[in-house]
């Protein structure tokens, strides 16, 4: 850690500054480029790369390379060349938003459960925590509402370089264990964490944190949370979301839910309705159904694949039919069930796969599965193949 050729560490809100360079190496993906000092930061520590520009020439990453700091550019620079470098300040600010929310996060878990952060993943969406040990959805809330509040009291992010005896009798979160300088993050009542990233100066400045899922991991708990701008931009996509469907379903914005679910109820119960038209409309052909037909196929919808393998299984028992086809609809096709008492019905399948693209397959005595097709177009290859296996 070099203090002062690292100028973020001087100053993290630094955007721009002026530099020499004092390498510039051709890779695969570009121009990597060293400076003498940089206001650029590397990636580490979970938190990605700055962006932004020499000149005119985009700085598209940052990241260390044997020690040295790397900005990788779109096009090349002379040893010696002065350049100007410019931050992209709305993505710092950003990752400082989320890098700093995560430390008051994790340490509020860390100090009232006892679990340690073991991963962290800072996106380009959300950030991804990782920790030893079980967590609730109320638990995270619980956190959540103790971090906002924290946040909203504006303390200070304080950075600190104990020496070798201060750093041994603070209580502090790494990952691992440092040795030489170590810089340390400490925030009132939120968290005292080694780290090498960028932060803001208030906790104020975060704004908002908000945890978006959690599931288990393991013998642990890994969740979603976003921070400052994120956060607000999902309150505010939320909203839209929750306004758009109270408007729909002309409930107040507080009630969706509750809407949502009597018109499942609603749906559930007509569908029900819907089965039982069916089922009585089934048991009604099979009255009609002349005995020993060769084949006999049905098309419907609003039923599963099981109750029309039930109906077809009556078909052949009670009407002796040689072969039984039904074919219930959905949105995009039909799914099918074909059974025998006595054709071998798998090169049926295949057929059926190959002529109109569908998936399936079974046993000799029944196949089942999905395909596109029109109820002409079945009838028609359905009828060829019973005639090719009667000749």
């Amino acid at each position: 850690m070099d203090v002062k050729n690292e100028l973020y560490y001087q100053d993290a809100y630094r955007t721009d500054f002026d530099s020499i360079v004092v390498a510039c190496e051709t890779t695969k993906n570009g121009y990597e480029v060293q400076l003498k000092e940089t206001a650029f930061y590397p990636e580490g520590g979970g938190q990605p790369g700055d962006h932004g520009f020499l000149n005119q020439t985009a700085v598209i990453d940052t990241h260390r390379k044997n020690g040295a700091i790397v900005h990788l550019c779109t096009e090349p620079f002379a040893l010696g060349e002065m350049v100007h470098g410019k931050i992209d300040w709305e993505r710092r600010f950003d990752l400082m938003q989320q890098h700093t929310g995560e430390h008051i996060f994790s340490g509020i878990v860390h100090s009232l459960f006892g679990y340690d952060n073991i991963g962290f993943h800072l996106g380009e969406e959300t950030i991804t925590l990782d920790f030893s040990g079980p967590l609730t959805w109320d638990d995270l809330k619980t956190v959540e509402t103790k971090a906002n509040q924290l946040i909203w009291r504006n303390e200070p992010v304080e950075v600190l370089y104990p020496d070798q005896d201060e750093l041994a009798a603070m209580d502090y979160r790494s990952k691992k264990e440092l040795e030489g300088m170590v810089r340390i993050i400490s925030i009132k009542d939120g968290d005292v964490c080694a780290c090498c990233g960028t932060h803001v100066r208030y906790t104020g400045e975060i704004g908002l944190i908000k945890v978006l899922s959690t599931a288990n991991r393991k013998d642990g708990t890994r969740c979603e949370i976003v921070c400052g701008s994120r956060a607000l931009a999902y309150v505010q996509a939320v909203t839209d979301q929750n306004l758009a469907i109270s408007h729909r379903l002309s409930a107040k914005v507080f009630e969706t839910a509750d809407a949502v679910e009597r018109m499942q109820k609603e749906m559930l119960d007509s569908s029900y309705r819907l089965r039982g038209i069916i089922l009585r409309q089934l048991e009604e052909k099979l009255t009609a159904i002349p005995e020993g037909t060769p084949l006999y196929t049905v098309y419907t919808e609003g039923i599963d694949t099981q109750e029309l393998r039930k109906f077809l299984n009556r078909v052949l028992e009670e009407k002796q039919a040689g072969i039984a086809a039904g074919f219930t609809a959905n949105a995009t096709g039909y799914q099918y069930v074909i059974v025998s008492s006595a054709a071998d019905l798998k090169p049926l399948s295949k057929l059926l796969n190959e002529t109109f693209h569908g998936q399936g397959g079974g046993k000799p005595a029944m196949i089942q599965g999905f395909l596109t097709a029109s109820e002409t177009e079945l009838e028609s290859c359905l009828q060829n193949w019973v005639k090719e296996k009667a000749e």
